[in-house]
């Protein structure tokens, strides 16, 4: 991709000028953000122009909304009436269904996407998921990708909106159901290292890690994806009857036999060995 006019709305986020920097070499870039203030100070940093969201989109070969999830719907009925009926419409957010249907009001092109990984990383082997709902012009955007690296997955919305309940939803929900446990206990986080092998430490980390990202993301992944309250309602449910097994030798043995057929039990045991020993590794360091 090259020659493009691209605009990224809330491109003073994290996300968004991480996009901005991906994509800038060849191509114009011009962000929007909270106010104009800020994303002068940002596009200043980097060369790319700046403006109010109506502003930035007006000429855009592709426009790219990178607001928060529950700000996305909203915007993308603001600015769509300020763009061309060929233009790339995309959006990155976790949600893709209510999204992909405002853009298709205004746009013969669009694209959702959803990079799963953080800013922080690297995108080389991170999957990035791809909802092809109108046009041709979303190859330039999957050309873009590959050559990041990325590893991509196309599916339509609904069905992502599903399995990101349980990916999302589901995960997320645990963590906050296990860190609020833990809040509860007489035994609190820090004591509760002392006596963690790697991969129990692995895995409160991982809650930990989450926990360190911005309230408003996590709270709105479990709200603006409405599969998630269903989801909700069955990890409830799955917990009481767990509950109920416990005590009885066979029942549990037959329910825990029956779960680990949903899993890759050898490629798990592979995967996590691996990380144990990198972590024990870095601890003898």
């Amino acid at each position: 991709m090259i020659d493009k006019n691209i605009a990224i709305l809330g491109g003073t986020g994290s996300f968004g000028q991480h996009l901005g920097e991906m994509l800038e070499e060849g191509n114009e870039i011009a962000i929007s953000g909270k106010t104009v203030e800020e994303a002068e100070e940002v596009a200043e940093e980097h060369g790319w122009k700046h403006g109010t969201n109506k502003q930035v989109v007006k000429g855009a070969d592709i426009v790219i909304v990178a607001v928060p999830i529950s700000e996305t719907v909203e915007t993308i009925f603001k600015v769509g009436p300020e763009i061309s009926d060929d233009t790339l419409f995309c959006d990155i957010t976790s949600v893709k269904k209510k999204p992909v249907e405002a853009m298709k009001k205004y746009s013969d092109e669009v694209l959702g996407m959803h990079p799963m990984y953080a800013p922080s990383n690297s995108v080389e082997g991170q999957k990035v998921v791809l909802c092809l709902e109108k046009g041709q012009k979303w190859t330039e955007m999957e050309e873009f990708w590959k050559e990041q690296g990325a590893e991509i997955h196309i599916t339509d919305p609904e069905s992502h909106d599903e399995a990101m309940s349980l990916v999302q939803g589901l995960m997320h929900f645990s963590e906050l159901v296990v860190a609020e446990t833990i809040r509860k206990s007489d035994i609190g986080g820090e004591e509760m290292s002392n006596y963690s092998s790697p991969v129990y430490q692995l895995i409160t980390d991982l809650t930990a890690r989450m926990l360190n990202q911005k309230p408003g993301l996590y709270g709105s992944i479990q709200a603006e994806n409405p599969e998630n309250e269903e989801i909700r309602k069955e990890f409830v449910d799955s917990a009481e009857e767990i509950q109920e097994v416990i005590g009885d030798e066979k029942k549990f043995a037959e329910k825990f036999e029956e779960l680990g057929e949903e899993f890759d039990l050898d490629g798990a045991q592979e995967r996590t060995d691996s990380v144990i020993e990198f972590l024990t590794d870095m601890e003898e360091e």
